[in-house]
């Protein structure tokens, strides 16, 4: 056996980082914990009192991060336990026998409080679709103990005058109610995810730079997956000032590392790309690019074909192997020069080697996962073909690529902002 000379910076005569590990244990727990101080990662000591209970915290200056007024309050309603209660109501339900389903009715942050004891460390995927805070949406109160009627009047889905609560842009804390409203609310819901979880946000314009803000913190930046851009128009109105807006985003972020996105199937007709002319042993394959449209200096040679064609990159582009990588896969018969031997060459992909599913693009067409008028049509369709007591209701297509994309058919997916409930009808049961 050969004896290794282990030099004084070697890793194996390094001890192990203690400081660092402690960080990563507390980030994996407490993301929000993490800051950025002058020479690294640096403990938010006011966040770490805030989440042991202590009443004394101050908010101090130049900190890295999201801030605004009642942030300490809001982080401190989320460690707040409820006083409430989740009580069955069979007489007015459907199949409670047999459903794989639970809707409860209720305020959504004493709700998501009491699903802890249950559910914590166990839902697979979190969809929510929360107010956009256009100042037509109502913000949420957070001091409910009271009845459901009660609860509703409040937020303004009954019509009891000098209750309506809204949040106009002429308000000065315009954002700062909806950002106490979401925060809580987005910690109790990870809380709730299991570590190979993700969580789906829809929202437009007017928050989603606070939105992203408030996900960093809770979940860490670390796990940001994607911000996509959903199609939920297909025409312009002619009326809009400046931009006709045609879009919302889905912001996801995943709980840990554990966490992947399932992807989507290939379609029939991209399986039928992969053929094997050559007969090769290794299977079905397709041809690929073997150019790359810039310019490196040291992919620019002759390639040289079975019949002894010489063949270079056109100007503006180079190869995208080096020489010697290319003559490997010359060797290994993974260049194809067409079936007559003087075609220019390109890169065969083995269908063998390639996942069985394709990664999703971060823009959704409303062709391939419908629009506001479409998840519209198909409410008022369940309301025997009236308006749809909704405004804007999500396609049932799009929740089916959330669902698609962050579950399977045997995972526990919520839902803590219903609205119309477009993702009831679209969760698969389990099996």
């Amino acid at each position: 056996m050969t004896m290794q000379k282990i030099e004084a910076n070697s890793p194996e005569a390094q001890s192990a980082d203690i400081l660092a590990d402690n960080l990563a244990q507390l980030r994996a727990l407490f993301p929000e914990l993490i800051t950025e101080g002058t020479s690294g990662p640096a403990i938010n000591v006011d966040v770490l009192k805030a989440l042991v209970g202590d009443q004394i915290v101050t908010d101090a200056d130049e900190k890295y991060g999201l801030n605004w007024h009642g942030k300490k309050k809001a982080r401190q309603i989320a460690l707040t336990p409820s006083t409430g209660t989740l009580r069955p109501c069979p007489e007015e339900s459907v199949d409670w026998e047999t459903t794989q389903n639970l809707m409860i009715e209720g305020d959504n942050l004493e709700v998501l409080k009491l699903l802890q004891k249950s559910y914590s460390g166990k839902v697979k995927l979190i969809y929510i679709d929360p107010p956009y805070n256009t100042g037509k949406d109502f913000v949420y109160p957070d001091n409910f103990h009271d009845n459901v009627k009660n609860y509703l009047e409040i937020t303004g889905q009954l019509g009891s005058e000098g209750k309506i609560s809204s949040n106009t842009e002429s308000s000065g804390r315009f954002h700062t109610d909806w950002l106490n409203m979401i925060f809580p609310r987005l910690k109790l819901a990870r809380d709730l995810l299991r570590d190979d979880g993700f969580i789906f946000v829809s929202i437009d314009d007017h928050e989603v730079t606070n939105l992203r803000s408030a996900l960093d913190e809770i979940f860490g930046p670390e796990n940001f997956v994607a911000s996509v851009i959903w199609q939920k128009k297909y025409s312009t109105k002619a009326d809009s000032k400046d931009f006709s807006e045609s879009h919302d985003f889905l912001i996801c972020y995943r709980k840990s590392e554990e966490a992947q996105i399932r992807g989507l199937p290939r379609s029939d007709a991209q399986e039928a790309t992969y053929k094997n002319p050559d007969d090769d042993p290794r299977g079905a394959w397709a041809s690929d690019n073997l150019l790359r449209t810039e310019v490196r200096d040291y992919a620019i040679f002759p390639i040289y074909g079975p019949k002894g064609q010489e063949y270079w990159p056109p100007e503006g582009s180079s190869w995208r192997f080096n020489k010697e990588k290319i003559a490997v896969l010359i060797a290994d018969s993974r260049i194809w020069f067409g079936e007559s031997g003087d075609s220019k060459p390109r890169l065969k992909r083995f269908r063998s080697e390639v996942r069985d599913s394709i990664p999703p693009q971060t823009i959704w067409t409303f062709d391939q996962v419908g629009h506001t008028d479409e998840g519209t049509k198909q409410l008022a369709e369940l309301f025997g073909g009236t308006r749809s007591p909704f405004p804007n209701p999500k396609p049932t297509r799009l929740l089916q690529r959330v669902i698609q994309l962050g579950s399977t058919g045997n995972d526990l997916v919520l839902d803590f902002f219903a609205g119309s409930g477009s993702s009831v009808s679209v969760v698969p049961r389990p099996s």
